[in-house]
């Protein structure tokens, strides 16, 4: 291995590196236009991606809007909402769809003596972007027949007053996406929710304002097991519990003021587009880690390996993410995955036997591949876990080359090629016979005659 050659490697790790961000920015601008239209369709059908439940309240007659004089908040909440998941993918990107029973009932009490509340109205506003099925309403268990327009605005406005305790109740059956809030109070200001990406859906999304709650029972009940809750809102005053093939989740105070919703989040697969994103900006270190071990073990195994068949094997890489960029939005990306590792696999195992032979290929090639592109790559399926999975695999790799090449003579490896030995002298040619004819031949050499030895000298 000269040095020349090791930095046409480097020149090609670089190389297909720059191929990747080029992959990465193309899927994330194709992620984005997406998005930007698909979201739009999936509201209309399945209304906000947060959808946001606010807290009833009752106020006096002649109550102006945005007044907190005379409002009374219910001196009981009893609220279930069940969830059925029915989550919708659509190209690179994933909806958290679903469909929620909603049911309450709301105790208002009586008016205090001299409290001038005997007239007022009760005000419940159903979700922003809702679109409710089988709405109800029923005051101390009669039926009430709401008026076109508030079925239509989402605003119900009842005359009741507030003699006598009085119990409301509410049901209706609503779809939503991504994540299912409840606010202790109106609901002031729905926030942009920005890219599928950004972390999973908020409680930050909408914001709440300061409510009162009162001898207050939520309780969630799932069809899925794995939940999960919106980030800044109320977590549940006790365990979720298995409850059939779902969860149940509760939330209970005797009084609270807060501003915290309390919710749900569906849980929504891994969307395509911004996962290949990740795993194409995170290519070059599997890469990186392929080309460190089968360097060493070329080396270690006295293997001629030339450049090109770096260039190839880092071309078979550079196939697995483009063909998952764009097989994931035909085919379910775990699907998408493995069809994508047995190509590339095939393609390196294939190519490296007819280099180096099928034992070479298919041990040291297969095996530095499946861990280095195949499961460092898979390791963003785990959520949380994918950076601690990298470092365990490098801090492993790392120890295994440190102890194989501990011995290995660097210098030697590196070192210039001797150059090659001077060719021999060529013999002079014959004379022609006529030249050698004219030649006067060379007497051999006679005797050598020693000098008679005599006795020997002596110093005087």
């Amino acid at each position: 291995m000269t040095v020349l050659r090791f930095m046409a490697i480097v020149a090609i790790f670089a190389a297909v590196s720059v191929g990747w961000l080029v992959l990465a920015g193309v899927t994330s601008e194709r992620t984005d236009r997406m998005d930007e239209s698909l979201s739009a369709e999936m509201a209309d059908l399945w209304g906000p991606p947060v959808l946001a439940q606010p807290a009833p309240r009752w106020v006096p007659e002649g109550w102006k809007d945005g007044d907190k004089t005379g409002v009374v908040v219910p001196s009981s909440s009893r609220i279930t909402a069940a969830f059925t998941y029915e989550p919708r993918r659509k190209g690179l990107l994933w909806y958290g769809s679903y469909m929620v029973d909603f049911a309450a009932r709301y105790t208002f009490p009586a008016a205090a003596e001299g409290e001038k509340a005997g007239k007022g109205e009760f005000h419940f506003q159903l979700p922003d972007g809702s679109t409710p099925v089988d709405l109800a309403v029923t005051v101390d268990g009669q039926a009430v027949e709401l008026p076109y327009d508030q079925k239509v605005s989402g605003r119900i406005r009842l005359k009741m007053d507030r003699q006598a305790d009085r119990a409301v109740d509410v049901s209706f059956k609503t779809k939503g996406q991504d994540a299912w809030l409840y606010c202790p109070g109106e609901l002031t200001a729905r926030a942009d929710e920005g890219r599928r990406d950004a972390g999973g859906p908020s409680a930050g999304n909408v914001q709440c304002a300061m409510g009162e709650l009162r001898e207050f029972d939520l309780t969630i009940t799932t069809d899925f097991r794995r939940i999960d809750y919106p980030r800044g809102s109320q977590s549940p005053t006790r365990k979720a519990q298995p409850a059939g093939a779902g969860m149940t989740a509760s939330w209970q105070y005797n009084s609270l003021i807060t501003r915290q919703p309390m919710g749900m989040v569906m849980p929504t697969p891994p969307n395509a587009g911004p996962v290949i994103t990740r795993m194409s900006l995170f290519a070059p270190v599997s890469l990186f880690f392929f080309f460190t071990v089968l360097f060493a073990v070329v080396v270690l195994k006295k293997i001629p390996l030339h450049p090109m068949h770096y260039l190839f094997l880092s071309a078979a890489f550079l196939a697995f993410h483009l063909l998952l960029a764009y097989l994931a939005d035909k085919v379910q990306l775990e699907g998408s995955f493995w069809i994508c590792a047995v190509v590339s696999v095939l393609l390196v195992v294939t190519y490296m036997r007819l280099v180096a032979g099928v034992k070479f290929a298919c041990t040291y090639v297969a095996a530095a591949q499946l861990v280095y592109l195949v499961g460092f790559t898979y390791a963003f399926f785990w959520a949380g876990w994918t950076g601690l999975t990298v470092v365990i695999g490098a801090i492993l790799t790392l120890f295994v080359l440190m102890q194989a090449t501990g011995r290995m003579d660097w210098r030697e490896v590196f070192g210039r090629t001797p150059p090659p030995p001077p060719p021999l002298a060529a013999p002079a040619p014959l004379a022609p016979p006529a030249a050698r004819a004219n030649q006067q031949p060379v007497a051999p050499p006679g005797p050598i005659t020693l000098p008679p030895e005599g006795p020997p000298k002596t110093d005087q």
